[in-house]
């Protein structure tokens, strides 16, 4: 593994918020979509269309929060990419209106929303070429409730088969000490094939499996505000918008 500084969730709150603050202004909305199209541009360099996977989708599995929204903006950019996403959103966020704004965006460029029922016929390798784990990013506390305890169990029965793509964290981890201990049925452990860690990687990444692509993506910092937090920035090419650490 490549030898790059890690923030712990603690610390990764404090960076979020000085970012939102009044000094420097971001919006979540403008912080949600430089995440969401990292995602999605990880995912390209990670499943680039070919002519025997051009037909298949992308299930895009997205949770009440912040994650979920990174995963919203991600399908869309995929579509626009020429993917075929599909989302299962199970549980809105009705509190705030960027997220049904979100969810209208998606509709106007045609990436359909699954039901409860639906989202299960998209884990078959011969039908979905990756999913998109977009359900817990780093703020999350167990326990699993429903019907996330199902969800999570299902992706890890396939996901020797179907890899998952984890934003920010895999799902169900802990930002600082990693995966569950003990995979049980109410504590499902996904392995993602690729995770995107965003702005700078969380100290679970290091407990990552060796053959795990990781790439960092949320390219909005300058050096000195990096280093306030402890990393460089990131050596990004061009105009990319991730960079493949490992």
């Amino acid at each position: 593994m490549n030898n790059f500084k890690v923030v712990s969730a603690k610390l990764a709150a404090e960076l979020d918020k000085e970012l939102m603050g009044p000094k420097v202004g971001y919006t979540l909305q403008q912080l949600m979509e430089l995440a969401g199209l990292s995602v999605a541009q990880a995912v390209q360099h990670s499943f680039p269309p070919t002519a025997t996977n051009s037909n298949k989708h992308i299930l895009v599995l997205a949770g009440p929060g912040n994650n979920g929204g990174d995963g919203l903006v991600c399908a869309r950019h995929l579509k626009l990419f020429g993917y075929n996403p599909v989302v299962y959103y199970p549980k809105r966020n009705g509190r705030v209106e960027f997220y049904s704004q979100l969810v209208h965006q998606l509709e106007f460029v045609h990436v359909p929303l699954l039901d409860d029922s639906d989202w299960l016929t998209y884990l078959q390798p011969d039908r979905t070429l990756c999913i998109v784990d977009a359900l817990f990013g780093f703020s999350f506390k167990p326990p699993l409730r429903e019907p996330f305890t199902t969800i999570m169990a299902e992706v890890a029965r396939v996901q020797q088969n179907l890899p998952v793509v984890s934003v920010d964290v895999p799902s169900g981890w802990d930002v600082d000490q990693g995966p569950p201990l003990e995979e049980t049925p109410a504590s499902p452990v996904l392995n993602p094939k690729v995770l995107v860690s965003l702005t700078v990687p969380k100290p679970c990444s290091s407990l990552l499996k060796p053959n795990t692509i990781h790439y960092i993506g949320g390219r909005f910092v300058p050096r000195d505000f990096a280093n306030k937090y402890g990393f460089e920035p990131f050596d990004y090419q061009g105009g990319d918008q991730v960079l493949r650490l490992q």
